[in-house]
């Protein structure tokens, strides 16, 4: 990489893994590969899971590690609600080709969700991202059809880059270092502009991305919306501090908008 200001920006914003840690198979579930191509020519790797409902999730990762840190998450979705799964790992994460960036995360978003249309024409669709993924979430369902995405879950959602820079490190406001990060990931941005149904969900102890983002957010969005915080919720593993209320939340919005 011959720009050192990029190359420090991608090792500031992203951490991702190339190592699967297990596959879906390992909690009982039946899977694809898929290997999405994105518009910029970009090999990515992910999984497929099929379900019996009528609804199919894309679920996007937060900055680090990649698709098989959350397989539990992904058998508890598809137990409780009979989804299919769509999990594709970011450029330059797990069996993916090329390298991190804003940009390009939403353009393998873009990909991931042309893939699911390609497998599930006439399902409908709950877009999922976690941590940088609300982001990238937030960004897919600001530029695909609006009738084309019929719920959108945000959890532990950053607002944007400057916003938790600033919320974790103060000092950044008086320094360069926040005109070197170029990467926005504007979730606020990205929730106004649409009238998808949108459940923003956070824990009110996460120590990584505080729940002001989710605040936010919910402040930021078109309405129909609702926002969760969690007592107790951490940043990682939020549906496992209190499955029960985690669970009928999300149960009751889904239903709430006939996504289920």
């Amino acid at each position: 990489m011959k720009n050192p200001l990029l190359r420090l920006e991608r090792q500031a914003l992203f951490a991702p893994e190339k190592s699967l840690r297990g596959t879906p198979d390992h909690v009982g579930l039946e899977y694809d590969d898929v290997f999405p191509v994105t518009a910029d020519r970009v090999k990515l790797h992910g999984w497929h899971i099929p379900g019996a409902s009528n609804t199919v999730w894309l679920i996007f990762h937060g900055n680090g590690g990649n698709i098989s840190v959350r397989l539990d998450q992904y058998r508890e979705i598809h137990r409780r609600y009979g989804a299919s799964i769509l999990a594709i790992d970011y450029r330059g994460y797990g069996r993916s080709e090329g390298s991190p960036s804003e940009a390009g995360f939403y353009t393998d978003a873009l990909a991931t969700f042309g893939l699911a249309r390609e497998l599930h024409r006439a399902k409908k669709i709950v877009v999922f991202g976690r941590s940088m993924g609300g982001a990238v979430a937030a960004h897919l369902g600001s530029v695909v059809p609006e009738v084309e995405v019929d719920a959108l879950v945000l959890e532990a959602s950053i607002s944007s880059v400057p916003e938790v820079m600033r919320e974790l490190a103060p000092w950044t406001r008086f320094t360069p270092v926040r005109f070197i990060i170029r990467s926005k990931f504007p979730t606020t941005r990205y929730v106004a502009s649409r009238s998808t149904p949108l459940l923003v969900i956070h824990g009110d102890s996460d120590r990584t991305v505080s729940y002001k983002n989710a605040e936010r957010i919910f402040e930021a969005a078109s309405q129909p919306k609702q926002l969760e915080i969690i007592p107790g919720g951490d940043h990682d593993g939020l549906d496992l501090v209190d499955p029960q209320r985690y669970h009928l939340v999300l149960e009751e919005f889904l239903s709430g908008h006939d996504v289920l």
